[in-house]
């Protein structure tokens, strides 16, 4: 017998039952002119150690183009920052990390990690994407809170 206040088992159905519940309460978008961030650094080299840490240097001074790596990494600050909601209290206080064959990850610390703790966000509630050409730099920052971090395996190829 079916009672009316049952609703058929349909994959629509199930999809909705099955879907996880988080909310995104932030989201930062910036971009970097390379060719500025180049410019910058020329000009004032001792900006590398005001705005980046000592682990962010090092990656960056690897690569032959350094400037994007470095305008890829301040424009993820800057998201980071953005979605927070807190401005960028710190310029060294937010640092991107890479580990081979992984997406980026974020580590936040000193006045933006003491602003982040305040407002109830961990850094584990961070995300972060980057990507940079020979012009420019972008980067995206969400905030997720509510079920447990996904860990998505390795794109192919990376």
């Amino acid at each position: 017998m079916h009672r009316e206040t049952e609703t058929p088992d349909t994959p629509e159905k199930r999809a909705q039952t099955s879907r996880r519940e988080f909310t995104v309460p932030g989201v930062g978008v910036d971009v970097v002119d390379c060719a500025r961030m180049k410019l910058a650094l020329t000009r004032s080299p001792g900006i590398r150690k005001r705005l980046f840490t000592p682990d962010e240097i090092a990656y960056c001074e690897k690569y032959r183009f350094y400037e994007r790596h470095y305008a890829a990494r301040w424009a993820a600050k800057e998201a980071v920052c953005k979605a927070l909601g807190c401005g960028l209290l710190q310029w060294n206080g937010v640092e991107v990390l890479r580990e081979p064959r992984r997406a980026p990850t974020v580590r936040i610390f000193g006045k933006i990690e003491a602003f982040a703790t305040a407002v109830g966000v961990d850094q584990s509630d961070l995300y972060i994407s980057i990507t940079h050409s020979e012009l420019s730099a972008v980067a995206v920052c969400t905030i997720r809170s509510g079920e447990e971090p996904v860990l998505l395996p390795p794109s192919p190829g990376r």
